[in-house]
């Protein structure tokens, strides 16, 4: 699909509240099944960004709304 959408750089970035192992390893690491392996061999640039969504404030934001939320349900 991003072959055929001409894309020719990647931003690798994890969905996961901190950027461990998994992200490390699996979709940044230079093994040959990794994510950033496989499109590079496709010939797309890639970006590893190697930051968990708890590293940015407007997330953890959004997260502490809902616990309050819950918290109130109390």
């Amino acid at each position: 699909m991003l072959l055929k959408k001409n894309v020719k750089t990647a931003y690798l970035m994890p969905l996961m509240s901190v950027a461990g192992d998994h992200a490390v390893n699996d979709m940044a690491g230079d093994g040959k099944d990794s994510w950033k392996s496989v499109l590079t061999g496709a010939g797309i640039r890639c970006v590893p960004v190697l930051k968990g969504t708890a590293a940015y404030d407007k997330i953890v934001d959004i997260w502490m709304s809902h616990l309050d939320a819950c918290l109130k349900q109390f």
